[in-house]
């Protein structure tokens, strides 16, 4: 009987038992009618089919194909995502700009762009042409030509603008992505895997979709429209066929397939505009800078250690490169910058948008934690380098933050030794051995290392730097201000009493 009570309860939903034992159906409730002149749903889902076919019919025009040609050692592979770490994520990390022109042999790859100006410009991604020999553009009517770039593609948002040699060319209409929302229809058109002119269809998932390691300045458009390698660059359109968007990356989780995820992000129509704009009349992008490496606050590990225990919303400097505004200030490693010039700044992203509105050679204020104290360091903004400068300043190095003992051998940095070896650096202690498993070592503490603070305290000597640890709390540990290759970050260093040995300070 147990097996049959489920099916009994759902007779008993459909069924009502009255006296005597008979039993009568209850009647269904009648689905109110439908207001006069309603229109059928077939007639709905032919009429927004419609809508998609007119929008396509309208833009396709303009909407190009690119073809891309470059040396055979200058292309990737179109590996999967995920790696030997087992990180879904280090993949994009590595291959930050997928999905790019996909080589189908050694120098050829294709993407997508469209036409902005009747006179032959049109905006693309850098990725789509970076490294390029030449570029073809074809366009729907089946005309063929060699395009240039114009200016230097933006390697920081990744937009592009190259230009072909025609005129009286039909144009995209462009769109306001500030203000269309989640959930209203968006059509992708594009070339993936050389099927020219593919259209898909989905909804806008998100708005400000960043920490996706795709670009410095990310503010990324998610649709759910399938977007795969090749249509990078082409348009993403709302349902009145307005372009709102620049479609540049997809993302997948390891053991996914890695197209068709439905998780493609574009670039904020907005944002190109003004990128493409720059590029039209300048030629290059120039931007403000100050030259730290942040984090929010909300996400930093050490925020009890750095003295920001109450401290609710902030950016904290994880380290500063070498000749950069911040290096030549009064700015440290792990101080938590909570405003700038007066307007609170409670995440990396914000912090970058107010850099940014600032001019070239304009001084700032920043308003900062240090260790619990409130205070305003002032300093004057400097011209970003390309990404490819970037890459090659000394980065961040993240430590490993437990430690034991001491375990490190040091000597004063001179003036002369520093300028003999191009540290940078005019005061501190120079790191030359370190012990193998001891605290230094597990601090993150290297040769080549200089010591340039300890809980505030500077140090010159090994002695200065023996006693600052000496003082430092066993359980919470010093602050420990490094520099490396003329990178300053911070460190945690937990020393322990004299007896464990191991310290040559």
């Amino acid at each position: 009987m147990k097996r049959y009570s489920g099916f009994c309860l759902c007779i008993l939903l459909f069924f009502l038992t009255v006296p005597g034992g008979r039993v009568h159906a209850v009647p269904a409730t009648a689905a109110p009618p439908l207001p006069a002149g309603t229109p059928d749903s077939v007639d709905v889902a032919r009429a927004l089919g419609r809508r998609f076919a007119d929008v396509v019919e309208k833009v396709s025009a303009a909407v190009v194909v690119i073809t891309v040609t470059r040396s055979a050692s200058g292309v990737e592979g179109g590996a999967g995502p995920g790696d030997e770490s087992g990180d879904p994520n280090e993949y994009y990390r590595r291959n930050p700009r997928k999905p790019g022109p996909m080589p189908y042999d050694p120098g050829e790859g294709q993407g997508s762009g469209f036409i902005v100006r009747s006179d032959g410009y049109i905006f693309t991604n850098n990725h789509v042409i970076q490294g390029a020999e030449s570029l073809k553009v074809r366009l729907k009517d089946g005309r063929i030509f060699d395009a240039q770039v114009v200016g230097t593609p933006d390697d920081k948002t990744d937009v592009a603008v190259i230009r072909i040699k025609a005129q009286n060319l039909p144009v995209v209409e462009m769109g306001n992505s500030e203000t269309i929302r989640p959930g209203e229809w968006t059509i992708a058109i594009g070339a993936p895997f050389n099927l020219d002119y593919s259209v898909t269809v989905g909804v806008l998932s998100g708005k400000v979709r960043d920490r996706l390691g795709a670009t410095i300045y990310e503010e990324y458009l998610q649709t759910q429209a399938t977007i795969n390698p090749g249509n990078s660059g082409g348009p993403l359109l709302d349902i009145d066929g307005r372009v709102i968007g620049v479609n540049t990356l997809i993302r997948t989780r390891q053991g996914f397939n890695f197209y068709n995820a439905n998780v493609g992000f574009a670039i904020p129509i907005n944002l190109a505009q003004k990128i493409g704009q720059l590029l039209m009349t300048k030629g290059k992008i120039e931007r403000p800078w100050l030259g730290i490496d942040i984090e929010d606050l909300a996400e930093c590990r050490d925020r009890s250690q750095i003295g920001a225990v109450g401290v609710e919303k902030g950016v904290v400097v994880r380290g500063i490169r070498p000749d950069t505004p911040a290096y030549d200030s009064g700015l440290k490693p792990a101080d938590v910058i909570t405003a700038i010039d007066g307007v609170a700044v409670g995440a990396p992203r914000e912090l970058q948008k107010q850099v940014l509105k600032k001019k070239i050679g304009q001084q700032v204020n920043l308003t900062i934690i240090r260790r619990g104290r409130s205070m305003v360091v002032a300093m004057t903004t400097g011209l970003q380098p390309s990404m490819q400068q970037m890459a090659g300043m000394p980065h961040m190095r993240q430590p490993n933050l437990s430690s034991n003992s001491f375990g490190m051998t040091v000597q004063p940095l001179t003036r002369e030794l520093s300028e003999q070896l191009g540290f940078g650096e005019k005061q501190g202690v120079l790191v030359t051995d370190v012990d193998e498993g001891a605290a230094a070592a597990q601090s993150g503490v290297q040769p080549g290392m200089i010591i340039i603070e300890v809980d505030g305290r500077k140090v010159t000597s090994g002695q200065a730097l023996k006693e600052a640890l000496g003082q430092a709390d066993p359980k919470k540990g010093a602050l420990m201000i490094v520099s490396r290759d003329r990178f300053r970050t911070y460190i945690f260093f937990r020393p322990m009493s004299e007896g464990r040995g191991g310290q040559r300070p």
